[in-house]
């Protein structure tokens, strides 16, 4: 795993060095501070021992040796996530790094379905399976060269071709999943033990969505089927501005109602696309708003008549032709935008899903805190950005950019404010994490979280798998 030294003082240690050998585990402490770490602010606990799992039973022991020993048990994919949610809460615990596990198992031509190892990155399957033909519908978070299958799943995640196809979650057909015991059971169609995996509800009730969106509490996903589509290369792209927010939201929902997109984003001000595409509205001084819209089809011309509509749509809403530069850049670049915005400096994000009406309702009260604060004239930036996801809602990014650590007291207090805005105008998270779980869990009624537990409990009785999650954070 690494070329500096473990000291070998987990509890631990040997046994699992005898599970997976020596190059695959590590209690150094210099490699733990970087697990303590994904891709965004926040400061958790350290994991006092990670290990590299290649297989199955190797994960069916070390989940064994955990439960009898009540050693708390953290899976993590590629930690690129923004919202703290694989970082331990506890001492002790040993971390499971999946991302050896990045097999391709099977593309299944018939039923339609690939099945992959939890650990494989987005960006490796979307270009495996675009050399067989196909794609995926959901195809994977805006870090999808970093963020794994099984990551994504675990934490709802929302990314590129949502607008059409929904979350990750909405993709999964099965699941391999591991408990704490050391038990393994496949979901879906993979009750049946001489069936393919081929569907999600069958016989029995949705085990599959019991494990989605868990955050590594209910077991160890080892495997994830997905749906696959045929490939369509024929693209069309257009970008529209408008002069209010209230006119974008309403063509915006227009569309989104269609489902004629892969990808619908909309930047609520002026100030969000300055700052994610510096210069495109100089000519454009009275657009304050806009969206990019990306089609995709297996016939030119359907592709094209669609995006018509998509004007229409816009022009029928005060909305101005802008071309397709905005749209254009956004899918071409595929999982490399969110690097360039590191440049802004620190993300404080705000991740969350509301209805698309909510959206003006959301912006007045960031930009009374953005002025509140006077954000820009202390050289703290934004983007303001909402994706269409699934059927008539859409995720929110309103996301801040401290420049420097000198700045990040003021921005983290206008961040707290931004978190409470989201909650008050009705939006929900869609990972949790240490980002929204204090928030999240003022919102919840008491009973879903009795049945959580109940749930949890029966699983996990040792309360070994992300123990402390869903209970508030620190």
């Amino acid at each position: 795993m690494s070329i500096i030294k473990s000291s070998q003082t987990h509890p631990l240690y040997k046994d699992l060095v005898k599970i997976v050998g020596e190059d695959r585990v590590s209690d150094s402490r210099v490699v733990m501070s970087a697990y303590s770490k994904d891709a965004c602010h926040l400061t958790a606990e350290r994991p006092e021992v990670v290990v590299m799992p290649e297989t199955l039973d190797e994960i069916k022991s070390i989940a064994k040796i955990c439960n009898s020993t009540k050693t708390p048990l953290v899976p993590a994919g590629g930690r690129n996530g923004i919202c703290g949610a694989c970082l331990p809460r506890i001492e002790g615990a040993v971390m499971l790094d999946m991302v050896k596990m990045d097999e391709i198992v099977e593309i299944n031509e018939d039923v339609m379905t690939v099945t992959v190892e939890a650990g494989l990155r987005w960006a490796e399957l979307i270009h495996r399976l675009d050399e067989k033909g196909y794609k995926l519908g959901f195809r994977g978070p805006y870090g999808g060269n970093a963020g794994t299958v099984g990551g994504s799943v675990s934490i709802n995640s929302i990314g590129y071709a949502a607008s059409k196809f929904g979350p990750s979650t909405e993709g999964v057909v099965s699941l391999e999943v591991v408990l704490a015991n050391g038990d393994v059971i496949t979901t879906g169609s993979g009750w049946n033990k001489d069936a393919p995996i081929f569907a999600r509800y069958t016989t029995y009730n949705d085990i599959t969505g019991l494990f989605l969106g868990d955050h590594g509490t209910l077991g160890v996903k080892t495997k994830v089927t997905l749906k696959i589509y045929p490939k369509a290369d024929y693209f069309t792209y257009g970008d529209f501005g408008f002069t209010s927010l209230e006119d974008a939201s309403q063509a915006f929902l227009e569309v989104q109602k269609l489902g004629f997109t892969e990808e619908l984003n909309l930047l609520a001000d002026r100030q969000s696309t300055d700052t994610f595409f510096p210069g495109f509205l100089d000519k454009h001084p009275e657009i304050k708003s806009m969206f990019a819209s990306v089609v995709q089809e297996v016939d030119a011309q359907l592709a094209q008549r669609k995006m018509e509509i998509i004007r229409e749509i816009a022009l029928k809403h005060g909305g101005k032709d802008l071309g397709n530069f905005a749209s254009q850049m956004h899918w071409s670049e595929l999982f490399n935008l969110v690097q360039p915005l590191y440049n802004n400096g620190f993300w404080l994000n705000t991740c969350h899903l509301r209805p698309i009406p909510k959206i003006p309702a959301l912006m007045d009260r960031m930009w009374a805190i953005f002025e509140k604060y006077q954000l820009l004239e202390n050289g703290i930036k934004w983007i303001a950005s909402c994706l269409g996801a699934e059927r008539a809602y859409a995720t929110g990014w309103v996301t801040i950019f401290a420049p420097n650590k000198e700045k990040m007291e003021l921005a983290l207090k206008a961040w707290n404010e931004m978190l409470d805005s989201v909650i008050e105008t009705k939006g929900c998270p869609y990972w949790n994490g240490l980002l929204w779980e204090k928030r999240a869990l003022k919102q919840t009624d008491q009973k879903f979280l009795d049945t959580y537990w109940t749930v949890k409990k029966a699983l996990d009785p040792e309360n070994i798998l992300s123990p402390h999650v869903f209970e508030g954070g620190f």
